[in-house]
């Protein structure tokens, strides 16, 4: 049954799950070395479905119910520790995230001619520290004060409240990953399946190319993500091979024409165009949106580094 997550108003402060004269063990052995591998294998499977698609997906609910199965085999376990490898998959998922969100468009400039290990490594470990140092005046702006609802992150916090189910949630986490496989491996593997049906359309000189793939992963993901960003990434896909793949085919001279396509037709050409041209598109779409993010938080963490520095001062008053 669900129930609706209540209005937060501004600067209120919600009652702790575990109350503050409840001492449990919290950042133990077996909740590091859980988190340490479901790091490494979220942070590896988000990578690999972010280059793919060009989004990602919080490992923070699989985490949780993953943590759960595992940990009630111990004899001691609590939802703290369940926490804190949840807390430790999402750091994993949203480093990885920032790397093959970044990093590629070195590639793409040809800066990098590949991507060597260690320079890779240090940008991710500056990049997780400054992740961390940013929540500290950002936690009182954007989780204390606004009236910021984290959907995401109450549905975990329920996951993880609701521990009794997490066997169940679990079976169901390892059937679809199977369902996955099998899938997967009867498109690329046994060839019986097929993967992508795609077409093309010529007229009046324009190409209007179309084309959808079977993907498990990409199921997932749009469950997850929901329908609103669901629909964006639909309509950049009918903006870009609807609208703007036939203008530039149009536009376009026939030499540029034939130098983009490489003499290829239908909806070979179609792909060559849209990774030579429009693709950029949507590269100058996320380039807005980052930078309108930027200046949305200019406020919030101005706010939020006054407040903590007036903490401070507080605290060497011996006021708080």
């Amino acid at each position: 049954m669900h129930t609706p997550v209540p209005e937060r108003s501004p600067g209120t402060t919600d009652t702790p799950y575990i109350p503050p004269t409840t001492t449990l063990p919290e950042i133990t052995v077996k909740a590091l070395v859980l988190g340490f591998l479901l790091s490494a294998i979220l942070a590896g499977a988000n990578a690999y479905l972010g280059l793919k698609v060009g989004m990602t997906v919080s490992a923070s609910i699989p985490a949780a119910v993953i943590s759960m199965a595992v940990l009630r085999f111990f004899r001691e376990q609590n939802i703290l520790e369940n926490n804190i490898v949840q807390t430790a998959a999402s750091a994993g998922e949203s480093v990885a995230a920032g790397v093959i969100f970044t990093l590629p468009a070195l590639v793409m400039l040809h800066y990098w001619s590949d991507f060597a290990f260690l320079p890779t490594m240090a940008i991710a470990l500056c990049g997780g520290v400054l992740g961390v140092l940013f929540t500290i005046p950002l936690r009182r702006a954007l989780i204390l004060e606004a009236n910021l609802l984290f959907p995401e992150g109450v549905a975990t916090g329920e996951v993880l409240k609701a521990g009794t189910e997490g066997g169940e949630g679990a079976r169901y986490i390892a059937l679809a990953g199977v369902a996955g496989a099998v899938l997967k491996l009867f498109q690329t593997g046994f060839k019986l399946v097929a993967g992508k049906a795609s077409g093309a359309l010529t007229a009046g000189g324009a190409i209007f190319g179309f084309g959808s793939e079977l993907g498990v992963a990409l199921l997932g993901v749009g469950y997850i993500v929901g329908l609103n960003i669901a629909i964006l990434v639909f309509a950049g896909g009918l903006i870009s091979w609807l609208f703007g793949i036939p203008l530039f085919t149009v536009l376009a001279d026939p030499e540029t024409l034939a130098a983009v396509t490489g003499g290829a037709t239908g909806y070979a050409a179609a792909e060559e165009i849209w990774s030579a041209e429009i693709r950029y598109m949507g590269v100058g779409a996320m380039a807005t949106g980052g930078l309108w993010a930027l200046l949305a938080l200019i406020k919030p963490i101005r706010d939020g580094v006054r407040s903590s520095l007036e903490a401070v001062r507080a605290a060497r008053r011996g006021e708080a």
